[in-house]
């Protein structure tokens, strides 16, 4: 069983890499977790319907919370990647870019870039927010936003040392090891071998990772990011360099928060223009990185995908 599908198309174990995710969603993070949670924390589930109007301060809500995040984790994530790698290669670790970079500097500067895309990512953000939209569609998308951003609020408002470990843990760490391992490390390799192109490959992972997160208005900021992890998983040819950075980069700003409250004021807006020339540094930056990276990359497309290939045997002629 191990490696049967390994040599089926491109497309059809993406169609199979979603419905494992839907079905690992639905079982895992939705069903035996709420079941779990709810005998936990004695939480109604009904009471999750709706985020934007949930009670923060009730006994075991944040709790809850951070459960859900835990099998979303689990079902979402772990669960659909570990499957596709066992049915699409022989070797799991090898199939989902689990080892070492080609070069150990790839560690300090996938970092790099991501922290020095920060200013960058924060223009982009206020210009993804000027947006607008017509009003029904705006009305629906401001809901999504609002009922995520005041999740996120509440458990990054928690002011003691054991939750911002706890938020370093479940928001930093879960998402980046549980959407570098689906979207990087399978998602991502499956593009890249349907267009047999790395670039095509990377920007529709990077488009479709910010379009699941249903926050439309911070779309083009997560999609940049999305690039770069992409970037930053192809040329370095390991998935650990990807997480170490998505890692440090949601792991930096929720310290932040934790010593700056402020940060947390949805009333913070910046104009464009005066963060317009520390955003194109930004960019300048990010860029000679990303160019440092292809230029020491030893990451080779034939190389990569050379298990995928069909044997000569099972070939009709």
């Amino acid at each position: 069983m191990k490696g049967l599908l390994k040599t089926k198309p491109a497309g059809n174990q993406l169609i199979l890499m979603v419905c494992i995710a839907l079905v690992g969603a639905f079982i895992i993070g939705s069903l035996a977790g709420t079941i779990l949670l709810t005998a936990i924390t004695g939480i109604n589930p009904k009471q999750l319907m709706d985020f934007t109007k949930l009670d923060f301060n009730q006994p075991g809500i944040i709790t809850y919370i951070r459960g859900l995040q835990v099998f979303q984790f689990l079902g979402l994530f772990l669960f659909p990647s570990l499957v596709c790698a066992w049915l699409f290669s022989t070797n799991s670790k090898k199939y989902l870019g689990l080892r070492r970079p080609v070069i150990n500097s790839y560690w300090i500067i996938g970092i790099m870039v991501m922290i020095l895309a920060i200013p960058f990512v924060q223009w982009l953000g206020e210009l993804n927010r000027g947006i607008r939209f017509p009003s029904a569609i705006e009305h629906w998308m401001k809901e999504k936003e609002n009922g995520a951003n005041k999740t996120v609020m509440a458990l990054l408002s928690k002011r003691t040392v054991k939750d911002l470990f706890l938020n370093l843990l479940c928001i930093a760490g879960l998402a980046a090891v549980g959407e570098e391992l689906l979207f990087r490390g399978v998602a991502q390799r499956l593009f890249i071998k349907l267009f047999k192109n790395p670039w095509p490959g990377i920007l529709v992972t990077a488009f479709l990772f910010s379009a699941m997160h249903l926050q439309f208005y911070g779309f083009f900021p997560r999609f940049v990011l999305g690039i770069l992890l992409g970037i930053i998983y192809w040329y370095s040819g390991s998935l650990w360099t990807a997480i170490l950075a998505h890692f440090v980069y949601d792991g930096l700003l929720i310290t932040l928060a934790y010593f700056n409250p402020s940060m947390l004021n949805e009333g913070n807006t910046v104009k464009l223009s005066s963060i317009a020339l520390t955003a194109a540094l930004s960019f300048i930056l990010v860029g000679l990185a990303v160019n440092w990276m292809i230029k020491h990359s030893r990451t080779r497309y034939s190389e990569i995908y050379a298990a995928d290939a069909v044997p000569a045997k099972d070939h009709p002629f």
